[in-house]
């Protein structure tokens, strides 16, 4: 019969091996989602607020342009469509497509 010394003993070498498993498993995952995150450089530096200025001195046409884009939920893409430099000059001028 086992005394009380070894079943203590090797209960602790459980958790201490569970514990070591648990530590590299989360140094592990912090290692592979730790990598810095990558972005695409913008097109032309400020184009979008140079564009915008541009619309807003031309007149009150460009305030109900962003009217209409309020009532159609938003202007994210076509903030990134512009960005991207996928709406044709032809559309409206866009410094970011050059």
């Amino acid at each position: 019969m086992a005394g009380i010394g070894e079943e203590v003993d090797s209960r602790i070498r459980r958790v201490l091996a569970r514990s070591i498993t648990a530590g590299l498993g989360a140094a592990t995952i912090a290692v592979a989602l730790g990598a810095p995150a990558t972005a695409a450089q913008p097109n032309h530096q400020a184009c979008l607020g140079h564009d915008i200025r541009a619309y807003a001195e031309a007149g009150p046409g460009f305030g109900a342009f962003v009217s209409g884009l309020a009532d159609d939920g938003g202007v994210g893409d076509e903030i990134q469509a512009h960005l991207a430099g996928d709406i044709p000059d032809a559309a409206i001028p866009n410094r970011c497509n050059d």
